[in-house]
């Protein structure tokens, strides 16, 4: 019966109770302390917001100012922003459950099925998120939109709106494409992987050369996107030792009591691991902290158990370190993480119906 009654759920219920659960969870998080304010950022979108608008000097400073537009328009209230996050949790569960659920229904058991929708629409990191005024939940409901529409024209316009709102945000997307690349790779004929490699030490060369444009003498596409006038090294040993002010509860090793570029290796070894396994919950006493470590080991035992994989890929595990080069507190590295893991999740299952309607 459950399977026969599942059939039946519709656009409009999928998306009504998605709203629905964010309200309910909203107000939870209330009963347990957990205040508006939680996150620093959710106030400094709501009142700093001019200093972030003066872009007429300035063309390319548009780009990642559009959380603060989104703001003036709603009229910087708070209850708008999160209704506005309540309606995009239910319009991404509704083309999730497009995407996958409606191919995986004949296929699975009952308890399956009770684990992926737990997986994919309600897990509480994301309805956590889609209660406060945070950019994620907004840059999840543009990369699935990416993902989802299979027009050329959408696609762009999803892109360059999440490059709006945070444009280090284009990086996320090679979790849908580094796979099938690096395995196309490995299919070309000999004679050809010499041109290969001189075509990756182009682009290599093209991401870091400087040249003068848009009034910068010494612009390059490594400097637009890391806000540095530095070169490699010095920009990730900038990054290593900055101050992000973590959590008091954080007490994950960030190495910055070793020297670099050790501790950066150490780094970007040690926090995938960490995140991606959920053991990062051995290292704090904040039970909230603890409660995502063990929400990241049962998305590893859920998935295996309905897929007998792991939704680990290329493309997520390079950019877990890319994430982990930038950040220099866990709590941060989880939040930017986060993202990142939900889409290959939703990418992963996508591929898995694929495969099982053919």
């Amino acid at each position: 019966m459950l399977k026969k009654n599942l059939f039946k759920i519709d656009n409009y219920k999928i998306f009504f109770f998605s709203v629905l659960i964010c309200i309910i969870f909203f107000y939870i998080e209330r009963l347990f302390g957990i205040d508006q304010f939680y996150h620093p950022d959710s106030l400094y979108y709501l009142t700093k917001h001019e200093t972030n608008l003066a872009f007429v000097d300035d063309p390319k400073a548009i780009l990642s100012t559009g959380f603060y537009y989104l703001s003036r328009i709603l009229n910087y209230d708070y209850l708008n922003l999160i209704i506005f996050n309540f309606i995009l949790f239910g319009l991404t569960n509704l083309m999730v459950f497009n995407l996958i659920s409606k191919n995986n229904l004949l296929i699975l058991s009952k308890f399956q099925i009770f684990v992926l929708y737990t997986i994919l629409y309600f897990d509480p990191y994301r309805l956590h998120l889609s209660g406060h005024v945070l950019k994620e939940t907004l840059l999840i409901f543009l990369i699935i939109s990416f993902f989802y529409f299979r027009n050329i024209f959408l696609k762009i316009i999803f892109l360059f709106l999440s490059l709006f709102i945070k444009k280090n945000i284009i990086f996320y997307y090679i979790i849908f494409y580094l796979d099938n690349l690096v395995k196309k790779l490995f299919k070309i004929k000999k004679r050809f992987i010499f041109y290969i490699i001189i075509f990756i030490i182009f682009l290599i060369f093209l991401f870091f050369y400087e040249f003068n444009i848009l009034g910068n003498e010494n612009f390059s596409i490594f400097n637009f996107f890391s806000n540095t006038n530095l070169n490699l090294l010095e920009s990730l040993e900038r990054w290593h030792y900055r101050d992000m002010t973590g959590r008091g509860y954080d007490k994950i090793p960030n190495f910055q009591n070793i020297d670099f570029p050790l501790a950066l290796i150490y780094k970007i070894i040690i926090w995938p691991t960490l995140i991606f396994s959920g053991i990062f919950l051995f290292f704090t006493n904040s039970l909230l902290f603890k409660l995502l470590g063990l929400m990241m080991i049962y998305f590893n035992v859920a998935i295996y158990y309905i897929t007998k994989k792991s939704y680990m890929s290329i493309g997520l595990l390079v950019l877990l370190i890319l994430l982990a080069t930038y950040s220099t507190t866990f709590t941060s590295y989880f939040r930017y993480s986060y993202v990142a893991i939900y889409c290959s999740i939703v990418f992963f299952f996508n591929n898995v119906s694929k495969c099982q309607k053919n």
